[in-house]
């Protein structure tokens, strides 16, 4: 079971754990106190020193590490060591996604450290109904992610593109058709892009009845695996009894989608990042 902080859950008067100068309080996530005591360690993390913060109705899912991992020269050089970095970002994913199993949890982003229990706790009790009012929020609920990506510049999409874009399409040669491919082919691409957006919008607002929120995220003119442009990437939070649902109705539309050059994928669940309120 976790080490939950005596000081503060049972009112003992014992002494919060005093860290060494060279150690940070490492949050994981914050989760409801009932569920607290139910949690119990996975086998291959006994050895991280975690701990259970409690303040008010919630707790704080920490470990203790040293700080020079995360502060200074010598951290700025872990950091950009992938071969450093992995392994430690999993293990932080690991432990959210094993605290989501016994309570809904308002995730905190890797690396986010507090110098002391003390100014952890300062900031809890600062925002407590702000963390306990996401908790009750996403109870029985998870993320999952919606992704569109599409090849806009195979030439049978641009051929398409063209012929709904230009009425005169058909009647050009051959040859002019591809001299205007050449020529045009930014605005052709410009203008799937548009209607490929517009198409997964009306997609995801058919989903309505089978999310609880969705949160759109930008794309930044990223490539997918296989080459694809990113097209729209959307965050849906979903209450845990509508899931089936929802992966058959993606499911089909993936379908439908594909013919028109659409690649449609939902994965999940995730730990609901997207929806977090603003603490700061």
């Amino acid at each position: 079971m976790v080490e939950i902080n005596p000081a503060l859950c049972r009112g003992s008067g014992a002494e919060p754990r005093v860290l060494a100068s060279n150690e940070a309080v490492c949050l994981f996530a914050f989760a409801t106190r009932a569920s607290g005591r139910e949690m119990r360690l996975p086998h291959n993390a006994r050895g991280q020193r975690l701990m259970l913060h409690p303040v008010g109705s919630v707790v704080a899912l920490t470990g203790i590490v040293p700080l020079t991992d995360y502060c200074g020269a010598e951290a700025e050089r872990k950091l950009a060591d992938i071969a450093w970095l992995a392994p430690r970002a999993h293990q932080h994913a690991t432990l959210v996604e094993w605290a989501m199993r016994s309570s809904p949890v308002f995730p905190a982003p890797f690396g986010t450290l507090y110098l002391s229990l003390d100014s952890l706790t300062a900031f809890m009790h600062a925002h407590e109904a702000k963390i306990a009012d996401f908790l009750r929020t996403v109870a029985g609920k998870e993320e999952w992610e919606l992704r569109a990506s599409a090849d806009l510049n195979g030439h049978e999409i641009l051929e398409q593109l063209a012929k709904n874009l230009w009425p005169d399409w058909q009647a050009l040669t051959k040859g002019t058709r591809y001299m205007r491919l050449c020529r045009d082919r930014k605005v052709l691409v410009e203008q799937g892009h548009v209607e490929t957006v517009a198409l997964v919008h009306g997609f995801v607002a058919e989903l309505e009845p089978l999310t609880a929120a969705v949160h759109q995220h930008g794309v930044g003119g990223r490539t997918e695996v296989g080459g694809l442009d990113l097209i729209a990437r959307y965050a849906l939070l979903v209450a845990k009894n509508d899931v089936k649902a929802l992966q058959e109705y993606v499911r089909t539309a993936s379908d439908r989608a594909a013919h028109q050059h659409i690649a449609i994928a939902l994965s999940g669940p995730w730990p609901p990042f997207s929806f977090r309120p603003n603490l700061e």
